[in-house]
């Protein structure tokens, strides 16, 4: 008999894979945001700068417990900001790392590696915040409303969380106490297989960078380069990934993230004066993409930029990820090593120059230089040959929404599109309603209407939502509505809105209860 395929059928969906992942990697951006402010305390005290050691100390008790404040950070964001669920989060992995840490140093006894030299729950890097924090969410999904008889009632709904994640952490600290040496080394050598390849390696992972950015999956990536590849003895203990490598004064950390300054300070803002000489309407180019320039070039933000010729001219965003590897190619070759705490902006440059481990920035400024030229003269070329819809180029149709990318204060529905209509959920006039609260009303009935929403999480550029039925998503509405881009997987669409995306998804979200 043949395979079913009816709606009782299970039928496989990249959504159903992609989604979960994106999620994830949404979830990773909250303790991600930390590290700005753990990487300026910790420089800024060196000695080479303010020598201060209480305020390198302070940077430095952030990295000291990574793992703990990404346990944390996934339970939130993958619960809604649930307070219950971080508590859960505090406790599971207090009692994972004490099993954790009773067994590991017996296994090192015995030889065990890559145990031998760490002894501690350190030895798992980020991946133990990342498996509590997965555990604490998942449990709070499942027992957050549990009810137990009258005489345990004290202990039933959110209070049993913590209760649960310690148990199957006891559980989850015991079993990896055993297994990690075999997985600790398979990743170990996956990584040394990744160093190995030299620049190839580095050219590899800045290609899929930026590949993966459309899905949001880049995050996922980053959080094993960053934070897990490589082992360094540091003066407070062995330290993981190239950035906690580096400001740990790894001498030979910085090589997989020294290539992204010559983009992100050069070439993607090189681009952005390409698509404005190339505009028809300049102007237009000019508002969207000027201020995107400076953040990309201060910061070391991109998403503003790469969102306003990805799905227009999606060509243009495979060059990218293809110059970005070259450049990541480059610098490898050429021996320069640079490390970033948020981004490679001019900000880390600055604050990094001078740090012992840095090799090469005056060369490093001189590349960044070339990609300039290199970005800049590509861009051009392909925009005149094949005639690409960069901003100020393309048609009437799905521009009316091409302030998405202004500062937050001067966006809002776009006027005489459908988006400019009032929300159906409104019962004052739009003029008295708040301007985020009108665009929040509106993507919803773009995206179906309540009845069609699932769920709606923000992430720095984008919405991420499920709904029940994706052919009743009006894409041409929500471009109306400020959106660059939307990309349907499955049930899982993405709804391109800018910087103000985490705003307007907790007004969505707002609303969506209300309605309930």
């Amino acid at each position: 008999m043949a395979a079913s395929t009816s709606g009782q059928g299970r039928k496989f969906s990249w959504g159903s894979i992609l989604g979960p992942l994106q999620s994830i990697g949404r979830a990773l951006m909250l303790p991600i945001a930390v590290l700005p402010a753990a990487a300026l305390l910790l420089r800024l005290g060196q000695d080479d700068l303010l020598g201060l050691p209480w305020m390198a100390a302070a940077g430095g008790a952030i990295f000291d417990n990574l793992s703990l404040i990404f346990a944390i950070g996934i339970a939130i964001g993958l619960t809604g900001s649930a307070g219950a669920a971080a508590v859960a989060a505090i406790v599971g992995y207090l009692v994972f790392s004490g099993v954790f840490n009773s067994l590991a140093p017996q296994l090192a006894e015995e030889g065990a590696d890559p145990l031998a030299s760490m002894g501690a729950v350190d030895s798992m890097g980020v991946f133990s915040g990342i498996i509590i924090g997965l555990t604490a969410a998942g449990l709070y999904r499942r027992y957050n409303d549990i009810r137990l008889p009258d005489y345990l009632a004290f202990f039933g709904g959110k209070r049993f969380v913590p209760i649960v994640t310690a148990l199957v952490a006891l559980v989850l600290g015991a079993v990896f106490g055993f297994v990690w040496p075999v997985v600790g080394s398979g990743i170990e050598a996956m990584g040394q297989w990744l160093v190995g390849l030299g620049a190839v390696g580095t050219g590899i992972y800045g290609f899929f960078n930026r590949l993966l950015i459309p899905l949001g999956l880049h995050h996922v990536l980053n959080t094993y380069i960053w934070f897990q590849l490589g082992s360094f003895q540091g003066a407070d203990g062995v330290v993981h990934g190239e950035i906690t490598r580096y400001f740990a004064g790894d001498p030979d950390a910085g090589s997989f993230l020294a290539g992204f300054f010559p983009i992100m300070m050069f070439g993607l803002p090189a681009a952005c004066l390409a698509m404005i000489r190339h505009a028809h309407q300049t102007k237009v180019a000019s508002g969207i993409l000027l201020s995107a320039a400076f953040a990309s070039f201060l910061t070391g933000i991109t998403e503003p930029i790469e969102f306003a010729f990805l799905f227009v001219a999606p060509v243009l965003f495979l060059v990218h990820a293809i110059l970005t590897a070259s450049a990541m190619v480059v610098t490898t070759l050429l021996g320069i090593q640079m490390g970033f705490g948020f981004s490679a902006g001019a900000i880390d440059y600055v604050l990094n120059f001078f740090a012992e481990n840095t090799d090469k920035p005056l060369l490093l400024l001189l590349v960044g230089i070339l990609y300039g030229g290199v970005y800049y003269f590509v861009f051009s070329f392909f925009i005149k040959r094949f005639d690409l819809a960069t901003p100020g180029r393309g048609g009437a149709e799905g521009t009316g929404g091409a302030d998405w990318i202004l500062p937050e204060s001067q966006r809002g529905p776009a006027k005489g599109t459908e988006g400019g209509e009032e929300s159906e959920a409104s019962e004052k006039p739009e003029e008295e309603r708040d301007a985020d609260d009108v665009l929040a009303g509106n993507a919803l009935a773009a995206l179906g209407g309540r009845e069609n929403v699932e769920s709606v999480e923000g992430c720095i550029t984008r919405l991420r939502c499920v709904v029940s039925e994706p052919e009743s998503v009006d894409e041409t509405r929500l471009k109306g509505l400020g959106a660059s881009g939307v990309v349907k997987r499955g049930q899982v669409v993405q709804v391109v809105m800018g910087t103000q995306s985490d705003r307007i998804a907790e007004r969505m979200n707002r609303q969506l209860k209300t309605e309930a």
